[in-house]
This record gives C-alpha cells, structure tokens and sequence, in this order.
C-alpha cells in the first residue's frame, strides 16, 4: 500500500521577510542619495540578475556616487514602485533585459543606453 498511505510533507513555510518583500515586490537596490527629502534624481541604473523572486535587479543611483560613497553606504531595498510614483520616466527603461545600463543628465532628460557597462563586483 506505499503509494496511497505515504504522509503528505508539510508545504515549505516561508521566511518572515518573505512576506513582507511579496507585499513591496518589484523591489531595486538605491543610492542613499536618490532617497529620502533632499533626493536627487535617478540618474544612473542598471540591471543584475535578481537574488530572488521579490528582486527586479535594478539598481538606481544618481550617478554622482564615488565607488567610496557606495562601499560606505551600500544601496538599500526599496519597493520599485515608490520610484515610479516620483518619476513615471523610470518606467521607459525598468522592462530591460539583465545586463542593460541606463543614464540621463538629469530630471527631465531622455535615457541614453550605456553600451558595454559592466556592473562593479
């Protein structure tokens, strides 16, 4: 009788910050400097392979970051929907592929493609 009397596994349980990641999914990586009142724009942004299923793989910065001022102060997780809301122009480049890169120089520029950007390791 093995295959009508084997024991249901139990359904894997989610992690606690899964729940709360699902809930603000598309999330993105941002600079400090494009959060919080005195933001500047997103100027700069590009595309890794998600860490998850929560993660767009965007990560958006104003461009003016020192490599110095990223490893001090390392992007945070933010729900790509705030951005949107702050600035519908996002929404031009945020359906490309992994491996794009994106800048403008500044609010109410165009996006230009960064042919040939490799993101820092």
């Amino acid at each position: 009788m093995w295959p009508f009397n084997r024991k249901k596994t139990e359904e894997k349980k989610s992690e606690p910050w899964e729940d709360k990641f699902a809930a603000l999914a598309p999330l993105v990586l941002a600079s400090d400097q494009v959060m919080g009142p005195q933001r500047l724009p997103v100027c700069f942004a590009y595309r890794v392979k998600p860490n998850n299923p929560y993660d767009s793989g965007w990560i958006f910065s104003s461009g003016k970051e020192s490599q110095q001022h990223l490893d001090d102060n390392p992007p945070k997780i933010c729900p790509m929907n705030s951005f949107l809301k702050m600035d519908p122009t996002l929404a031009e480049i945020t359906g490309h592929a992994v491996g794009s890169a994106w800048e403008r120089d500044g609010a109410g520029a165009s996006w230009k493609e960064v042919p040939g950007f490799r993101p820092p390791r």
